[in-house]
C-alpha cells in the first residue's frame, strides 16, 4: 500500500508542476469522518494533492480538524476549512457539509449556506460557498443525495437539480457555479435530463460510462460522483477532470475502512497567474 501512495503522489505533483496555473477542485464522500475509524494519514496522502476539496458525509468538526491537523503537519501550504452550521438530513441520521482549501491563493468570498427547500424534497440540502482563487469567484455547492430504498427516491432529488442550479446561480456574484457530490445516480440517468438541457448548456464533467467512484466487494462499482457546470460561464474549466482511484483489489476492504467507500473526483480550473 505504501508503494501506491508514493506513486501517486509523485503522479499527481509532476502534473500540478506542468500545469503551474491549474487549481484542482475535488469532491470527496469521506464515509462518515468523525464517526468511523479513520486512517488520517492516508486521507492526508490523498486530498493534499487537490487545492479545494468538498467534503461530504461529514459527522463532526471534529473529524475535519484531524485531517486539517494532517495536512498542515505535512504540508507548506497552509490549510484552512469551513464547516455548515449545523447537520442535515430527515431522520435521526444527520450530516455536515464541509470544505477545506490551501489559503495561499484560495478564500471565502461569501457563504451561501443551504438551499430553500420550500417543497421538503432534499433529505440533505445542498450547501453552497462562493470560493475566489485570485480575481476569479465562483460558486460550489455540495449535494449528497439520499440512497433509499428504491431509484425512485433518489431521482426524485435528481428532478430537482436544475432548480438548486438556478437557486445558487442567483445568489452567485457571477453565474460561475459548480454543482459536485455524491448524486447516488449515474449523472447519465434520464433523471437530469432537466439540468442538462437548461438553457446555460450545463453539462456532467466526468464521463459515467468510462469512471467509476464507488467501491465495491471486489472492484469499482457505480458511476455516483460527478460534477455539473456550464462551460459558458465557468470558462476557466478546460475539459480537465478525473477521478483519483486509491483502491487495489489487495488492500480493498482495508482501502474502504481506512480512507472511503468512494473516491474523490476533481475538476481543473486555469487561472492566469498574474490575476
Amino acid at each position: 500500500m505504501k508503494k501506491y501512495f508514493k506513486f501517486l503522489l509523485l503522479f499527481l505533483l509532476s502534473t500540478t508542476l506542468i500545469f503551474a496555473k491549474d487549481f484542482y477542485i475535488s469532491s470527496f464522500n469521506t464515509l462518515r469522518i468523525g464517526k468511523a475509524q479513520k486512517d488520517y494519514k492516508l486521507m492526508g496522502e490523498v486530498v493534499e494533492n487537490f487545492d479545494l476539496v468538498g467534503l461530504l458525509e461529514v459527522m463532526d468538526e471534529e473529524g475535519v480538524l484531524k485531517l486539517l491537523k494532517q495536512l498542515n503537519k505535512k504540508n507548506s501550504s497552509n490549510w484552512e476549512y469551513l464547516i455548515s452550521p449545523y447537520p442535515v438530513g430527515k431522520t435521526s441520521y444527520k450530516e455536515y457539509f464541509a470544505f477545506i482549501w490551501k489559503n495561499k491563493d484560495i478564500t471565502v468570498s461569501k457563504i451561501i449556506g443551504y438551499y430553500d427547500d420550500k417543497e421538503n424534497i432534499f433529505s440533505r440540502q445542498p450547501f453552497g460557498v462562493e470560493f475566489q482563487i485570485k480575481d476569479d469567484k465562483f460558486t460550489l455547492v455540495l449535494v449528497h443525495s439520499i440512497f433509499g430504498k428504491k431509484e425512485s427516491e433518489r431521482r426524485r432529488e435528481a428532478f430537482k437539480m436544475i432548480e438548486v442550479y438556478n437557486y445558487f446561480k442567483s445568489k452567485s456574484s457571477n453565474n460561475k457555479v459548480i454543482i459536485a457530490g455524491d448524486f447516488n445516480l449515474s449523472a447519465n440517468d434520464e433523471a437530469f435530463e432537466g439540468l442538462l438541457q437548461h438553457k446555460d448548456g450545463i453539462i456532467y464533467t466526468l464521463n459515467p460510462m468510462k469512471m467509476k467512484t464507488t467501491l465495491g466487494k471486489n472492484s469499482l462499482a457505480n458511476s455516483y460522483d460527478n460534477m455539473f457546470l456550464a462551460p459558458k460561464f465557468l470558462d476557466n474549466f478546460k475539459g480537465k477532470s478525473g477521478v483519483i482511484n486509491f483502491a487495489t483489489k489487495k488492500d480493498l476492504r482495508e482501502i474502504k475502512n481506512k480512507i472511503s467507500d468512494h473516491l474523490p473526483i476533481f475538476i481543473v480550473l486555469e487561472v492566469d497567474d498574474d490575476k
